[in-house]
């Protein structure tokens, strides 16, 4: 049996979420952050996900549909911090942009905005920069904008590359 898994989040992942996003507080995230997270898990503005290992929420993120634009913007996106570098935030991503794709009407456009730190990720999973915002967060941090074009790419191309990395999440952390 697999012990990475991608599924819905649930109330019952709240703590586990709030656990998450407190190992990474320090690093990641600006003050009052744990605020909007906790808002964010009270009324989601779309869907939102949970990676476990063994049953347990080890990442989370989500992203909602902008209706009148042709973009969809993701939230959130964190794992915890044992977790990091063994492939958990990768395999968020692609169920996202996989859940993203086939949506319909299909939306063109993914965008994320994220610190200096989080920025290379996104752009090694193929998304491009669109702007760079000195104290764009009222934390004092930089805010890199970015987006996926998903007309570029095809939904069997998302599925393999998310495929991909769920077994490369196994391997590390040893399923």
């Amino acid at each position: 049996m697999s012990r990475v898994a991608v599924r819905r989040y649930t109330d019952a992942d709240r703590a586990a979420v709030l656990a998450i996003f407190d190992d990474n507080a320090a690093r990641y995230f600006g003050a009052g952050d744990r605020g909007w997270l906790e808002e964010t898990l009270d009324a989601p503005d779309g869907p939102a996900f949970a990676v476990t290992v063994d049953g347990m929420a080890a990442a989370f993120g989500g992203y909602e549909i902008w209706d009148h634009y042709n973009k969809a913007l993701l939230y959130w996106g964190m794992a915890a911090r044992r977790y990091h570098r063994c492939g958990l935030g990768r395999l968020l991503l692609y169920e996202r942009l996989v859940q993203i794709a086939a949506d319909t009407p299909r939306t063109r456009y993914v965008t994320v905005d994220t610190s200096p730190r989080v920025a290379p990720f996104f752009r090694h999973c193929g998304f491009e920069d669109t702007a760079v915002w000195p104290e764009g967060y009222r934390s004092g941090m930089t805010m890199h904008e970015l987006r996926f074009d998903l007309a570029a790419v095809s939904p069997a191309g998302l599925i393999a590359q998310r495929d991909a990395a769920l077994a490369a999440a196994e391997a590390r952390i040893g399923g």
